[in-house]
């Protein structure tokens, strides 16, 4: 477990268990556009498998989070970044995803994500649009099985 200092008393850890799930899941499930009604246990399940990172004012109330799914060799994929409403243009969206992006267990890999609206926020980081996105595909969970 590791604590990162922060601006104004915020603070970042990747201790699992200061995450609060119900909080986490309302913010994803309700407040998100990319996980709109997600289910909890989904939520669960997703945070289990994950690399986490809790985003806490000086009282040790959450109020982000963000999370990795690495394989820990090749690449990381940052997905469910999320900045409660009430503490959002403050900087600690940019302070997360530094915190994110220099952590130990995805120092080397290949960095992949998902936005709809936060380009500029990422490219910060490195982020860009892919070289070759015609490389790239994706199937959802209601993909076609092939016929025999």
């Amino acid at each position: 477990m590791t604590v990162w200092p922060g601006p104004e008393g915020y603070w970042a850890s990747d201790d699992p268990s200061l995450i609060d799930i119900d909080r986490v899941h309302e913010w994803l499930s309700t407040l998100s556009y990319w996980a709109q009604d997600r289910p909890r246990h989904i939520t669960e399940m997703a945070i289990d498998r994950s690399l986490n990172l809790g985003l806490y004012d000086a009282d040790a109330s959450q109020v982000g989070f963000c999370r990795w799914v690495t394989d820990g060799a090749t690449f990381a994929w940052l997905c469910d970044v999320f900045v409660a409403p009430a503490h959002r243009s403050n900087g600690l969206g940019v302070f997360m995803i530094g915190v994110a992006t220099a952590h130990p267990e995805v120092e080397g890999l290949r960095f992949l994500l998902g936005t709809k609206d936060a380009h500029v926020l990422y490219a910060k980081f490195g982020f860009a649009a892919p070289a070759h996105p015609e490389r790239l595909m994706e199937a959802g969970p209601n993909r076609a099985t092939p016929s025999t």
